[in-house]
């Protein structure tokens, strides 16, 4: 019934320790790579997001798209015209909405909906040959000062 013998156990010549501290690893190196794919997808900016935006914040003085049936002030850009307008740039767009001006508001965005409206607009573009607005899959994200 009871043995002196030391007990031994049979891990198949190593080959099943060798497997479970490869799975092991492999799973560890899958948690460490986790921040880096939620860093990628919070890049991942909607331009839906920024129509509704749009439509929530600038409505009132811009005409955000070809379908609204409002009334906007004269000499007031759309988006379309915002969007297409030569030499317009990301950081220009960036500065304005950081930075409002008289008679715009200041809707105190964030970065992620700051993004959010750019894409919007890189929607509305025609001349595909212009920079992007957005920065392309894999571009740093772009930086943004601290609130006061």
């Amino acid at each position: 019934m009871w043995s002196h013998e030391p007990m031994r156990i049979d891990t198949g010549g190593g080959r099943r320790m060798r497997g479970a501290w490869s799975n092991w690893v492999g799973a560890m190196v899958a948690v460490l790579l986790l921040p880096t794919a939620a860093a990628a997808d919070e890049r991942a900016y909607s331009a839906a997001e920024g129509y509704q935006l749009a439509q929530r914040l600038c409505q009132s003085c811009h005409l955000v798209d070809d379908k609204a049936d409002i009334a906007v002030p004269a000499g007031i850009p759309t988006f379309r015209g915002i969007a297409n307008r030569p030499g317009q740039t990301a950081e220009r767009i960036r500065g304005v909405l950081m930075k409002p001006h008289a008679p715009m508001p200041d809707a105190r965005l964030t970065g992620q909906e700051i993004e959010s409206i750019l894409s919007y607009l890189e929607t509305l573009r025609t001349d595909r040959s212009a920079p992007p607005l957005v920065p392309p899959p894999g571009a740093p994200k772009p930086k943004y000062p601290q609130p006061s």
